[in-house]
């Protein structure tokens, strides 16, 4: 088990770099995340004269003879063998639900397809059920409501935004995300006159995407999340998972906060509806991705075609597709979870909390036109890459602002508040 000295001196890696150190043996927590040598000077040597010397040191260590070592990857998770919660620096950010959470995270190889990975699509629960709205940042909380409805704007405009990617719903897009979309884009162009009637459509459209999954599945009743999730999982894929959470959230956008009291009623009806549905979609990717894993250790064996110039071309594109796809699950449960308990905070002065998932935070990613320029910044991008939501607080020690997306920037936000977005910003400059 990892130790913390209080009269230790920090690491020659985070003196050389100036980051903070946690003074962990044998490696401190941000030598671990990068999975680089964690050298601590002798009592008689201050680190700043130690970390000198050891850059020598460094120099063999990337020499390229030591080139079969593992390199700093930045795939973060948490680290499942260390479960006791370590108290965060009096100047650390630190989410209101990470008490009981690991602190600890490890790296993940760059292997093929990391966002599969059976870690990457754990939901770390914290020992912190619920939390007051005295624990966030109001004003912090607000502006995320208006970045999503901003994001939607952005959607009916373009067909694009931080959390629904540009060719996701290229190839196919299911009814009930059409007829969101046709709503949306309805709502966006309403006049005072057509007001009541653009409302009605949104109701009835909105019942009755519910009304057709009652007939897939059983809609759960208020905190029941459970049922049915088989039923569910067996007539539709990840896909169709996902473009039936997106479409329902674009009507609880609309009902939540525009201000129509009917519409409010009807979206608040809805809400453990959605909970549940984004449950069903979480479950239902799991297992695609389980499913992959297994059929491609079955395919070991084969022939070797694989290795050829147009097959991997091939593998390359269906990953990068199978990435946009997960990736966009990812960022719907954020989107949804966040919105939902920002409206359960402000309705009931409290609000659970739903846990923390893996999302990609580089920036360029999310905006790559195609594989080839995807591929290109997950193997060279700057920056952290994969990251656990409720302990994306690394990303302010371990990523300059520019090196983390839109997304990112709205996460760190809502979970961290406005004013240590402006000291991240700050520091950069």
């Amino acid at each position: 088990m990892s130790a913390r000295s209080p009269r230790r001196k920090a690491c020659a890696a985070c003196t050389r770099a100036k980051r903070p150190c946690s003074k962990r043996i044998p490696r401190c927590d941000r030598c671990e995340r990068k999975n680089t040598r964690c050298r601590y000077p002798p009592t008689n040597q201050t680190a700043r004269d130690y970390a000198v010397a050891d850059s020598g040191l460094l120099a063999t260590e990337n020499d390229p003879s030591h080139m079969d070592e593992a390199l700093p990857i930045h795939v973060v998770i948490f680290d499942p063998s260390y479960s006791s919660f370590n108290e965060a620096g009096a100047e650390e950010a630190r989410h209101p639900c990470s008490t009981g959470l690991a602190r600890d995270t490890r790296t993940l190889p760059l292997g093929h397809d990391w966002f599969y990975s059976s870690d990457s699509w754990t939901i770390a629960h914290t020992g912190t059920p619920a939390f007051p709205s005295q624990a966030f940042d109001t004003a912090a909380l607000k502006q995320h409501i208006s970045t999503v409805q901003a994001w939607l704007r952005q959607w009916a405009a373009t067909g694009r935004s931080p959390f629904i990617h540009h060719s996701l719903y290229s190839q196919r897009m299911p009814r009930c995300l059409q007829d969101a979309y046709t709503s949306l884009a309805t709502y966006l162009a309403r006049t005072p006159d057509n007001s009541d009637l653009c409302f009605q459509i949104i109701r009835e459209r909105a019942a009755g995407i519910v009304s057709e999954a009652r007939g897939v599945v059983s809609v759960p009743t208020p905190g029941d999340y459970s049922t049915g999730l088989i039923g569910s999982t067996m007539l539709l894929d990840p896909l169709d998972h996902l473009a039936r959470v997106h479409a329902l959230f674009v009507y609880q956008m609309i009902g939540l906060f525009d201000g129509d009291i009917t519409l409010r009623a009807a979206a608040e009806d809805h809400m453990p509806i959605l909970t549940a549905w984004v449950a069903e979609m979480w479950d239902s990717a799991e297992l695609d991705a389980h499913l992959y894993s297994t059929t491609l250790a079955l395919g070991n064996g084969g022939s070797g075609s694989e290795d050829t110039p147009m097959a991997a071309a091939a593998n390359e594109t269906a990953s990068w597709r199978r990435w946009t796809v997960s990736e966009s699950i990812r960022r719907a449960w954020l989107v949804v979870t966040i919105t939902q308990s920002i409206y359960q905070l402000f309705r009931e002065g409290w609000s659970q909390c739903p846990g923390s998932v893996n999302w990609t935070t580089r920036a360029g990613l999310w905006d790559a036109p195609d594989q080839y320029s995807w591929n290109k910044l997950v193997t060279s991008g700057p920056g952290p890459l994969f990251v656990p939501s409720l302990r994306a607080d690394l990303l302010y020690k371990e990523a300059t602002p520019a090196e983390v997306d839109e997304f990112g920037h709205a996460i760190l936000t809502a979970e961290f508040g406005l004013e240590n977005m402006m000291k991240w910003k700050a520091r950069a400059k």
